[in-house]
This record gives C-alpha cells, sequence and structure tokens, in this order.
C-alpha cells in the first residue's frame, strides 16, 4: 500500500465470509462513486474462506427467515434487534443473488445454497472479487494498523 498514494485505498482484515463479502460491498461502492479506489483483503491464511466451508456442516447456512432478537442470547437486545433490522434476511439473499447463487429456503427458515455446498457460496464469492478488482493477499499477518 504506498502511503503517498492519492488513490483512496481500504484494506480489509481476514478474508472470511464477512470480510470477503464487506470487499466486494466496499469496491462496488467506490465504483458506483465513481472513485478509482483499490480494495485489498489480508488473509493470515494460504487460501480465503477456509471457516466459510465448514459452516452448516459444509452446506453454508446463508441466513435464516425467521432471524428475530427472541431467538438469540445478548446482553445488548436493542442493539441486536438494530443489527437484525439493518441487515435483514432478504438483504443477504439480494446480496448472494445478484451474484448469482440460487438458494433453497427450508421449512424451519434455514436457507442454504441450492446444490447444499458450503464451497459454491466461497466460489460465488471469490468470483464476485475478481469481477470487482479487488485484490487478495494470503499468507499475510497483519501486526499492526496505523491511520
Amino acid at each position: 500500500m504506498g502511503m503517498k498514494s492519492k488513490t483512496p485505498e481500504l484494506c480489509v482484515i481476514g478474508g472470511g465470509a464477512a470480510g470477503l463479502a464487506a470487499a466486494v460491498e466496499a469496491a462496488r461502492a467506490f465504483r458506483q462513486a465513481g472513485i478509482p479506489g483499490r480494495v485489498t483483503v489480508l488473509e493470515q491464511l494460504p487460501r480465503v474462506g477456509k471457516k466459510l466451508l465448514a459452516t452448516g456442516n459444509g452446506r453454508c447456512n446463508l441466513t435464516n427467515r425467521n432471524a428475530a432478537p427472541e431467538h438469540y442470547h445478548s446482553a445488548d437486545t436493542a442493539r441486536l434487534a438494530d443489527i437484525l433490522e439493518r441487515t435483514p434476511p432478504d438483504a443477504v439473499l439480494d446480496f448472494f443473488g445478484e451474484m448469482g447463487l440460487l438458494c433453497d429456503t427450508q421449512a424451519d427458515g434455514r436457507v442454504y445454497p441450492y446444490c447444499y455446498q458450503a464451497s459454491m457460496v466461497l466460489d460465488v464469492l471469490r468470483a464476485a472479487l475478481e469481477r470487482a478488482g479487488v485484490d487478495v493477499a494470503c499468507s499475510c499477518e497483519v501486526a499492526e494498523v496505523e491511520k
């Protein structure tokens, strides 16, 4: 990362599901605003998405259509309610749907990729990173963050 660069740069620390999604959205935001910014994911492991592959017993439960504060344990229920309101299940499904991921909703509200393979979710995220021009640096340990 060039410290004297005039081009906005954003580093996302961690190549898990949240980090990859954040990088895709940040690159989209730069593009929509007409900003020639650069987004880079920094991942400590040799490959992004390792934990994602194990979620939902390898099936990757993306969201739950019945998500509500009363289904969670939290010391701060107001904050939890705010988070769930800002990121409803439909927003999650829209995010993945825009990338072409077909999903299946079970009777209990759990949502999985239609193929029931977590690897498909990772493949879709990695393809979205590539289309958005996001750089990915693996085997990269972040020891300190400075402005």
